[in-house]
């Protein structure tokens, strides 16, 4: 399995984080533009529990496509999500994979660590864990997968406080 997970602190209320943070089809594909390709609602004009979503991005050089489903929303606290059906490719063989993510927000007052911890397995046993392998140890997916949600995270502290000031 393949898992990163980044935090930051930001500055602002919880309902500001929250209310920001839950647009995900409006900050998304500006928060990495040169990793992120596309992240549409499918079924639904607004993020709530059971809206699913197209999410295509690159991670560590490797493209990635999936129909994605918000499975969890606990407002103010936790958002997850869960691929109905991912694929990456990897020398010309498409891997389906399961993965998902959650974000976490904990506050103290107007101090607010906000979280994202993503993960994500192919399905095949022996091909998959060989492609794991490769993607964990030689291109160095899980760092660069938490650069990659570091770098989501930033985007939202700098929209966010820079909204403040």
């Amino acid at each position: 399995m393949i898992e990163a997970k980044a935090e930051i602190e930001i500055d602002a209320t919880p309902e500001k984080i929250w209310r920001y943070m839950v647009r995900l089809d409006d900050w998304w594909l500006r928060s990495n533009p040169n990793e992120h390709i596309e992240l549409t609602l499918i079924d639904n004009s607004k993020i709530e529990e059971g809206t699913k979503f197209v999410l295509k991005e690159y991670i560590a050089g490797v493209r990635g496509e999936a129909i994605a489903e918000i499975s969890q929303i606990i407002p103010l606290e936790r958002l997850a999500w869960k691929s109905i059906q991912a694929t990456y490719k990897l020398f010309g063989i498409t891997f389906q994979v399961d993965e998902g993510g959650v974000f976490e927000l904990k506050c103290s007052g107007n101090k607010c660590l906000l979280s994202h911890h993503v993960w994500g397995k192919t399905k095949l046993p022996f091909i998959g864990a060989l492609a794991e392998m490769f993607f964990k140890y030689i291109l160095k997916g899980e760092k660069k997968d938490y650069e990659h949600t570091y770098r989501e995270l930033k985007f939202i502290k700098n929209e966010i406080e820079t909204q403040n000031a």
